[in-house]
C-alpha cells in the first residue's frame, strides 16, 4: 500500500507533466498561423489557431475583379485557411489532451469544416 507522501509525489508529478505539456501546446498555438493564398495568388488570408482573420492581402491584380468576385475569393480563400487551422488546432491540442479523449471529441466538433445549410 502506498504512503501518502508517495500519491502526494505521483500527483505532484503528473501535474508536472501536464503543466510542460500545456505550456507546449501554448507555445505551438502561438506559432500555428496559416497563411494561405489563391490559386492566382489575388488574395492572401492569415488566421492564427482560433480561427481569427490576422491578416488580407490584395495582388494588384485583384483590382480586375467586381466587388462581389473578390468578396467570394477572400470567402474561398478564408475557408480553406480555417480550415487548415483547425486540423492543425486539434493535433497540437490532441498532444495535449490524448487523441481519443472526451474533451479532445469537443474540441473536434469546433476544429471541424462546418457544412452550409
Amino acid at each position: 500500500m502506498r504512503t501518502p507522501e508517495e500519491i502526494m509525489q505521483d500527483l505532484e508529478s503528473r501535474v508536472a507533466v501536464i503543466q510542460e505539456r500545456a505550456g507546449r501546446a501554448e507555445e505551438l498555438l502561438a506559432d500555428s498561423a496559416v497563411t494561405l493564398a489563391d490559386e492566382d495568388e489575388l488574395v492572401t488570408v492569415t488566421v492564427n489557431a482560433g480561427g481569427n482573420l490576422t491578416g488580407l492581402r490584395f495582388s494588384p491584380q485583384a483590382r480586375g475583379l467586381s466587388g462581389t468576385g473578390l468578396a467570394d475569393l477572400v470567402l474561398q480563400v478564408y475557408n480553406q485557411a480555417l480550415e487548415e487551422s483547425g486540423r492543425k488546432t486539434a493535433e497540437i491540442m490532441s498532444t495535449l489532451l490524448g487523441e481519443d479523449s472526451e474533451a479532445m471529441s469537443v474540441i473536434t466538433g469546433f476544429t471541424s469544416p462546418r457544412t452550409e445549410s
